[in-house]
């Protein structure tokens, strides 16, 4: 049987007691909180650096210590393929332009004329170039190749009809003139159009003159015969080449005779040449003689 005990009175005043005072407190802490209003956080605690911050390193701080050996490490190999080759390319050729490489040819027609004297006659006199022919026309044949565009070493050979000279006037006589030998032109500029053209030749002069069945003839090297003018590209394998030359020479060597048809009455009195029949001409002049002409020319097998 379980007996209660009750708690006496007394005891149970003083804990309602106790309650009611705390009670209380917590209200008038409260009502003087919100009269009071929020209060201001605390202020932020301050950084404070750690010791020794900002000053250089002790020495020997970072070294390995004593004995140390790192390990060993493998080489690495970077795979990378070589670069791929580049391969210039050309530019497109225009559709008319001057072949690289060909079999040069064609035929040039020029005026010509000559100047100052061949040699000296009996009399001590110049015999001028104009007492043996006069100016004509002198069709040349020339055959060469064409090398990287601008260089053209040919063969040539030109023929010249000439007029009528002094020493022949009246009569059926016909004079003319040979010159072949080698020659080089060099193309300047833009080949494929129009460009600037140099020539250089050099070979054997022969002047002829025949009257009935007579035929005289004098011949020698002529140094050199300097042309300028231009090479116009109509098309590939064809171009048109105005020149102007210049050339000089001495004729020494004689063949043949012919009488003047002037003798006996030449003013002078010399009625044929003063060297004839193979002789030497001792007293040589020099000569000069100037043309002017257009070629066609072909570029045979070029592309």
């Amino acid at each position: 049987m379980i007996e209660l005990v009750m708690p006496s009175s007394s005891l149970c005043r003083r804990a309602a007691c106790a309650a009611g005072a705390l009670s209380g407190a917590i209200f008038v802490a409260g009502v003087a909180g919100a009269q009071q209003g929020p209060q201001p956080p605390p202020p932020p605690a301050q950084y404070q650096p750690a010791p020794g911050y900002g000053q250089p390193p002790p020495p020997g701080y970072g070294q390995p210590p004593p004995g140390y050996y790192p390990p060993p490490q493998q080489p690495y190999y970077y795979s990378q393929q070589p670069p791929a080759a580049v391969v210039p390319v050309a530019p497109p050729e225009p559709e008319t332009h001057a072949p690289k490489y060909s079999l040069w040819t064609g035929a040039r027609l020029s005026y010509v004329g000559f100047g100052f004297s061949f040699y000296e006659n009996e009399n001590g006199q110049p015999e001028t170039t104009g007492n043996y022919l006069g100016n004509g026309v002198a069709p040349q044949i020339d055959v060469g190749a064409r090398i990287s565009y601008r260089y053209i070493p040919y063969l040539f050979w030109e023929h010249g009809f000439m007029g009528q000279g002094h020493r022949f006037d009246g009569s059926q006589a016909r004079s003319s003139t040979d010159f072949y030998g080698i020659g080089f032109r060099y193309v300047s500029g833009d080949v494929d159009s129009v460009a600037f053209l140099t020539d250089l030749s050099i070979g054997k002069r022969v002047v002829s003159v025949s009257n009935g069945t007579q035929t005289y003839s004098m011949s020698g090297i002529e140094f050199f015969r300097l042309g300028l003018g231009a090479e116009i590209r109509v098309a590939t394998l064809f171009a048109l080449t105005p020149l102007f030359s210049i050339s000089s020479g001495a004729l020494n060597d004689s063949e043949g005779d012919v009488a003047f048809t002037c003798a006996p009455n030449c003013a002078d009195g010399v009625q044929g040449p003063t060297y004839k029949n193979g002789q030497v001409i001792q007293s040589a002049r020099a000569y000069v003689v100037l043309s002017l002409g257009l070629g066609i020319h072909f570029d045979v097998f070029g592309k």
